[in-house]
């Protein structure tokens, strides 16, 4: 049996609470682009600075987030679905 190692430390609150929902465009499909909020960001921050000395990690960008569609759905989405503007229909030919 393995035992999981417990850490007695108090980690501070994030300084930044999380931020008011903003709306995006996500690609539904090829030419498809609709309107979602964004509610929650997931990303992995690392340890505060000084608190693991040897240790260096780089900040971490949201890869997830949950969005709400018009319709009333969630889903957890990759960013790198999301645009910020929605993108001009390219005409096929």
């Amino acid at each position: 049996m393995t035992e999981q190692l417990a850490l007695d430390l108090v980690l501070p609150e994030p300084a930044d609470p999380e931020p008011a929902p903003r709306t995006y465009w996500e690609n539904r499909g090829p030419n498809r682009w609709e309107p979602v909020i964004v509610r929650t960001r997931y990303a992995v921050p690392g340890p505060p600075p000084g608190l693991f000395p040897h240790v260096t990690t780089a900040p971490a960008a949201p890869r997830n987030v949950l969005v709400e569609r018009a319709d009333g759905s969630r889903d957890a989405r990759p960013v790198r679905l999301l645009r910020t503007k929605k993108p001009r229909n390219r005409e096929t030919p």
